[in-house]
């Protein structure tokens, strides 16, 4: 999967990396940032996994 580089307010540079598998009947859902924090999700809903991805990325970002 390709990085996103992102410029933020004050400078400062994240590199995210985002995956999506589907592992039978559950998503999964794993965040890199260049800091070295991983967030891994899994939800059986593809929706509430998207949503719960969503918030983690607004929280990074704001």
């Amino acid at each position: 999967m390709p990085e996103l580089a992102v410029l933020l307010p004050g400078g400062r540079r994240h590199v995210l990396s985002l995956s999506f598998v589907r592992d039978g009947d559950e998503f999964l859902a794993r965040l890199e940032t260049d800091g070295g924090h991983i967030t891994e999700l899994k939800n059986r809903s593809l929706d509430q996994l998207l949503t719960l991805v969503a918030g983690e990325l607004e929280d990074l970002l704001a």
